[in-house]
């Protein structure tokens, strides 16, 4: 039998959490958290479903992936800071005849006791009442309910309270428990992050490993054939543009026994690597590209360029420009595909970057620029433990990459100097990594906005080379990151952080790398007592995923 989702024992936490927070004078009063599970959600003006994502806060508190579920936890914090005594209520939907004739109904009462942790599971027709002797029993029969502005939202609550008095609403401390608790994660948390890495995992080599049959049949000569846009190729490409990467990654995730998808996938062919957050996947391959610098003029460029999700927009002079057809002389690229399934709610993200033509191997350029991102990932990860601030981490995958960019004469000069201009800002934007957990961007609000201890070499260093991190903190054994560094040769990106007018970049050199587009190497880890745990499986080795790009291995 498996083990029941510890929602007592979360429970305790936040309520631990929230004792910090609350004004000493309302500890003597009776307390309570009321959370509701998100509704179905529809498309607009229509009666068609959404996929059912479960409001993370209330996972968190319950474990219960079911729409339209109330949990209402009453408590009193105890005198002598002593573990409090708490009562877990879950409420589940009765079933209605009308709504199961359409959608699988929700679980019966025995069943729920049996699937989760709970000191009462009753159905929501009973709250009116529930509520009503809680307020009654409480001391002073007051109640001061904590839960979040969103809650409120719902119609289900006003509805709840009416006629009810004694009961106070507090949104101001809810949120930051819960966030704060999240955190770090206990064993059961970080065995589901470890399954939905897992599976995930095996979908990134199925992806791998259906390109390599195709380079492998090409380097044999392979077959005539006919390819989406119509025209002959020496291939018969079962995995020919950018959405078959992704069908083949979520099948593959589906297969075992993984029905969600933790995010949308990312699957990015050549210059579009270099867009974070592409969900488009929309390119057959070769979406090879023409770079160039600002203001050359040397061609002619087409009136309009195809976009992204098949849109049409004006190209610009530092716009790169896809070709959206076959050729028989295939242009070697990269797939950027950072994708990850979750499992029981909670979420998994990796991202590898593998080669598409050039007989499953990375062009010299490409590869010289795996390596060094695989550097920079393998660096932090080694340096990645209790009590070490992120900044730190992040800062020295700028320091390694310049390192990198000077070996490979793309940089001339010193390196404090580079780093001090700020210039890596246009080439590794973002930050190293996020906090994960039942969201893919675990606490995103929370560590957002709080900034613990920033080191003086943050202070030091030009203030836009930490932008966009989502965690500024020391880190705490327990908590589950992901360590993500990247190298981009986004041209908006150059040119808003001034690469090409840079005195400490050969353009020259620099040109060369163009056409690799981007590259990031992503794995999640867990931080252990004295460094890390790995929680993704597949491989990252270049000379690994050459082997299976190539059908060798």
């Amino acid at each position: 039998m498996s083990v029941k989702y510890p929602a007592r024992a979360h429970a305790l936490k936040v309520i631990d959490e929230l004792s910090k927070l609350i004004s000493p004078d309302v500890r003597a009063k009776t307390h309570g958290i009321f959370l509701q599970a998100s509704p179905t959600l529809y498309r607009d003006d229509t009666d068609r479903e959404l996929p059912f994502h479960q409001e993370a806060n209330f996972n968190y508190l319950t474990g219960v992936i079911q729409p339209s579920c109330s949990v209402a936890i009453l408590f009193a914090f105890e005198s002598d800071n002593s573990r409090p005594k708490i009562s877990h209520n879950l409420f589940i939907p009765p079933e209605d005849p009308a709504e199961t004739m359409w959608s699988v109904p929700p679980p019966s009462l025995d069943l729920a006791e049996n699937l989760f942790e709970s000191d009462k599971i009753q159905h929501t027709t009973s709250l009116p009442d529930f509520l009503r002797s809680a307020v009654k029993d409480a001391v002073g029969s007051e109640l001061i309910l904590h839960t979040l502005p969103h809650t409120m939202d719902y119609p289900a609550l006003p509805t709840l309270l009416s006629g009810t008095t004694g009961v106070t609403i507090d949104t101001d401390h809810l949120f930051a428990a819960l966030h704060i608790a999240r955190l770090t994660k206990d064993e059961t948390e970080i065995d589901r992050i470890r399954e939905a890495n897992r599976i995930s995992s095996g979908a990134h080599e199925t992806v791998m490993r259906e390109l390599g049959k195709f380079a492998l049949r090409r380097e044999k000569g392979g077959i005539v054939g006919k390819t989406r846009s119509g025209k002959e190729t020496l291939d018969e490409w079962e995995i020919e543009c950018e959405g078959d990467a992704e069908a083949v990654f979520v099948a593959a995730c589906r297969r075992s026994g993984a029905t969600t998808q933790a995010y949308l996938p990312i699957v990015a062919s050549g210059s579009r690597a270099s867009t974070l957050h592409y969900v488009c996947n929309d390119r057959l391959f070769p979406s090879t590209t023409v770079a160039r610098q600002p203001g050359d003029t040397s061609f002619t460029p087409p009136q309009l360029a195809r976009g992204c999700c098949g849109t049409f927009a004006p190209t610009h002079s530092h716009e790169t420009l896809p070709t959206v057809f076959h050729s028989k002389s295939f242009s070697p690229q990269v797939l950027l595909i950072d994708a990850g399934c979750d499992w029981q709610g909670y979420a998994s993200d990796i991202t590898r970057t593998i080669p598409v033509g050039n007989g499953g191997r990375f062009t010299k350029e490409a590869g010289e620029i795996y390596d060094l991102v695989l550097k920079m990932q393998k660096e932090c990860e080694q340096l990645l433990k209790p009590g070490v601030h992120w900044d730190t981490l992040h800062l020295h995958a700028h320091k390694v990459l310049i390192d990198g960019f000077l070996d490979l004469g793309i940089f001339t000069g010193k390196a404090e100097a580079i780093l001090q201009s700020g210039i890596t800002a246009g080439l590794f934007p973002h930050g190293l990594g996020h906090s994960l957990g039942l969201d893919v961007h675990d606490s995103r609000q929370h560590l957002k906005s709080v900034h613990h201890n920033i080191p003086e070499t943050s202070k030091r260093t030009p203030s836009k080379l930490y932008a966009y991190l989502r965690i500024r903190r020391p880190l705490l054994k327990g908590m589950v990151l992901t360590v993500e560094p990247g190298c981009y040769f986004a041209p908006q990106l150059m040119e808003e952080h001034g690469v090409w007018q840079s005195e400490f970049v050969n353009k020259a050199v620099l040109n060369k790398y163009l056409n690799v587009g981007g590259i990031r190497i992503e794995d999640v880890m867990v931080v252990t007592e004295n460094g890390c745990e790995n929680l993704t499986t597949v491989g990252r080795e270049r000379q690994w995923i050459e082997s299976i790009c190539s059908g060798e291995a």
